[in-house]
C-alpha cells in the first residue's frame, strides 16, 4: 500500500472519524488507524450509545449527519428517547453501519483496521509519521504532512515527547477556583461497559466472577441499600425503573454505564504509562462489569435481563474497549480553564471565544468511584455550574511542536474542563475542526498554527457546525451563517435560555445595542425579525 498520505490520524474514535471525513471532503489524502475493527471510538467500540448532550440546534456537522441517520433509521427523535441520560439512544452496532456508510463515501479517505501505533517519527520538532503494527506485529512505516492524535490516551503525545498534562491540575498552575491545592495522579474512571438485554423468560445467566463481592454494589440503587442518607452516599439513590430506564436503547436494549458503585473502574496513571499494562487492568474491568451484571440478575433480582448477544462480535460479548473518559492533554496555544466554561460575572454564558471552532452544553460531570468512600476518606471535586460553551482553536495546536493537530480528549484543557469537553458529539465537533485545520495546512503548504481561524471557521459553518452554542438555531436556517458569524464578532443574544429567538422583532433598544456593540451604524434594524436583522448586519460588515 502506499505509504504517504497529506494527513495520518491515529486513532478512528469519534474525533478521529470526523477528522478523517472533513479532511478528505477538503480533498487531502487521509488516511486513518485505528486498534479495533469499528470506527467511532467511545459511541460504537466503546458501547456509549446514548449521546451525552448538544441537544437540538447544538448538534451540527458530521455529528448532526450520524445524529440524523439514527433518528431516521428508529423512525424519529422522539423513537431515540429511550433512555432519561439522552435525547439520542441507539444500538452501538446501528451507529458503526451509519458511520462507516458515512466514511466509506469519502473516496480520499483511506482506513487501516486492527493496527497500533508503535513509534512516532519526527525530524527534529516536527512529526512526519508514524509506524503502526498489525495484529501478527508486521509493522508498517507511514509519512504524512500532518498528523492528528485522535487516540483514547493520547500515545502519540507521549510516543513523540511532547509536553502534556495528565492528572489534576494545581491551582497555582491554572488559577482556577476549583482545582486543587495541588497536582496529583488522579483521572476520571473508565469503564467497560456493557450492552444488556431483556429476554422474555430468564437471560443467559452470568457467572459469578472470580474476586465477586457483592458489597461492592451496596447502594448502587435503592433495591439493595443500607441507608437513605444520599449525603452520606454522595449521590442520589434511584429504585429499579430509574436505573434500568436511566441509559434504556431501542429494542429492549440497555447500557450498562451506571455513575453510582457499579462498573466504574478505578484508574491510575499506569495505564497511561505503562502500556503493557493495560490488558491486566481491561481484564479487571471486564470482571467488574462482569460481577454487577451478575448482582443484576441475582441479588437485584432480574435475571431476565442479561448480555446483548448481537452487538460484539467478541467472545464475552463485551465491547472493544473500555469508556477512556480522560487522556494525556496536550500543552497548548491556548489552555482552556474553568473560566472558559462558567457564565462570566453579569452574563449567562462564559466568556466569548472568538476562535471558537466548536460547542458543547454539558455539565462537569466527572466520575470518580473514590467520591463515593466514606465521608473524611472520599474523593472530593466541588465543580462549578457550567454553562453552554465553546472550544477555542488553540487547544488544537501543541505549543511547540509542528506537523501536529490534537484532538478527541486529548486538547489542551484542564482536568476540571475535561468533564465537559470530553463529551461524544463535542469530540466529534472537535474532530471535524482539526480535519479542517489540518487539510487547509496542507493545501497551503504551512503549518497548522499558521492557518488563520477564520480560514477554518468557514469551512465549518459551511459544513454546518455551530461555533457559537444557540440550541435554536439549526444550521438549516437562512440566518444560520450570519448569526454564527455575528456571534463570533461579540454581537450575540445573551439570555437564561441560551436561545436565539430568530423571530423576534428587533426593538429599537436591541438594535442600537447591536450597533454600538460593534461601532458602525447599520442599516435601520428595529422592526424586523431578529433573523432578517442578522441577515442584513452582517452583509454590511462582512
Amino acid at each position: 500500500m502506499d505509504n504517504k498520505y497529506d494527513i495520518l490520524i491515529i486513532g478512528g474514535g469519534t474525533s478521529g472519524v470526523a477528522a478523517g471525513i472533513q479532511a478528505a471532503r477538503l480533498g487531502a489524502k487521509t488516511i486513518i488507524v485505528e486498534e479495533t475493527p469499528w470506527l467511532g471510538g467511545m459511541i460504537t467500540s466503546a458501547a456509549v450509545s446514548a449521546f451525552d448532550g448538544n441537544k437540538y440546534a447544538l448538534g451540527g456537522g458530521i455529528f448532526g449527519e450520524l445524529r440524523k441517520k439514527i433518528e431516521d433509521y428508529y423512525g424519529g427523535a422522539d423513537k431515540t428517547f429511550t433512555g432519561w441520560i439522552s435525547l439520542t439512544c441507539f444500538e452501538p452496532k446501528k451507529g458503526k453501519d451509519f458511520l462507516h456508510e458515512i466514511a466509506n463515501a469519502e473516496k480520499n479517505l483511506t482506513f487501516l483496521f486492527e493496527r497500533k501505533l508503535v513509534k512516532v517519527l519526527k525530524n527534529g520538532d516536527k512529526i512526519i509519521g508514524a509506524v503502526v503494527k498489525d495484529t501478527n506485529d508486521a509493522e508498517l512505516e507511514i509519512k504524512a504532512d500532518i498528523t492528528i492524535e485522535a487516540t483514547e490516551y493520547g500515545d502519540v503525545l507521549a510516543l513523540a515527547d511532547v509536553p502534556y498534562r495528565l492528572g489534576r491540575d494545581s491551582k497555582a498552575d491554572t488559577l482556577e477556583p476549583h482545582a486543587p491545592e495541588l497536582a496529583d495522579g488522579e483521572v476520571q474512571d473508565m469503564t467497560f461497559c456493557a450492552i444488556l438485554k431483556k429476554y422474555p423468560g430468564k437471560a443467559p445467566a452470568v457467572p459469578e466472577p472470580k474476586n465477586y463481592n457483592p458489597e461492592l454494589f451496596i447502594n448502587s440503587t435503592a433495591v439493595d441499600s443500607n441507608t437513605t442518607d444520599e449525603k452520606y452516599l454522595n449521590h442520589k439513590l434511584h429504585d429499579w425503573n430509574s436505573f434500568i430506564s436511566y441509559a434504556a436503547l431501542p429494542n429492549d436494549k440497555y447500557l450498562l454505564n451506571w455513575p453510582f458503585r457499579s462498573n466504574d473502574y478505578p484508574t491510575t496513571l499506569e495505564i497511561y504509562e505503562d502500556i503493557s499494562s493495560r490488558p491486566e487492568h481491561f481484564r479487571k474491568a471486564k470482571e467488574l462489569t462482569l460481577a454487577y451484571v451478575h448482582y443484576m440478575q441475582t441479588k437485584l433480582g432480574h435475571p431476565e435481563w442479561g448480555l446483548a448477544t448481537d452487538e460484539f462480535p467478541t467472545e464475552d460479548n463485551l465491547p472493544f474497549i473500555p469508556y477512556v473518559r480522560e487522556s494525556r492533554r496536550v500543552k497548548g496555544v491556548r489552555l482552556m480553564v474553568e473560566e472558559d466554561v462558567v457564565p462570566a460575572e453579569g452574563s449567562f454564558r462564559p466568556p466569548l471565544q472568538r476562535d471558537g471552532i466548536a460547542v458543547g452544553d454539558y455539565f462537569l460531570d466527572h466520575h470518580h468511584s473514590a467520591a463515593f468512600r466514606a465521608p473524611g476518606e472520599r474523593l472530593e471535586e466541588n465543580l462549578p455550574a457550567n454553562a453552554p460553551f465553546q472550544i477555542p482553536l488553540g487547544c488544537l495546536i501543541p505549543a511547540e511542536t509542528e506537523g501536529l493537530v490534537v484532538a478527541e480528549k486529548s486538547i489542551s484543557v484542564t482536568h476540571i474542563v475535561n468533564g465537559c469537553s470530553r463529551l461524544q458529539p463535542v469530540s466529534m465537533l472537535i474532530g471535524q475542526a482539526a480535519g479542517a485545520l489540518a487539510a487547509i495546512a496542507v493545501a497551503k503548504g504551512i503549518n497548522p498554527r499558521e492557518v488563520e481561524v477564520e480560514a477554518v471557521q468557514n469551512v465549518l459553518l459551511k459544513a454546518g457546525c455551530q461555533l457559537f452554542p444557540y440550541k435554536d438555531l439549526w444550521n438549516t436556517h437562512p440566518a444560520f451563517e450570519a448569526v454564527q458569524h455575528l456571534a463570533l464578532k461579540g454581537i450575540y443574544v445573551d439570555s437564561d435560555t441560551f436561545e436565539f429567538d430568530p423571530e423576534k422583532i428587533v426593538t429599537p433598544e436591541e438594535a442600537e445595542g447591536w450597533q454600538q456593540l460593534y461601532g458602525v451604524n447599520f442599516i435601520p434594524l428595529a422592526g424586523l425579525t431578529r433573523a432578517e436583522a442578522a441577515i442584513m448586519a452582517y452583509e454590511s460588515i462582512k
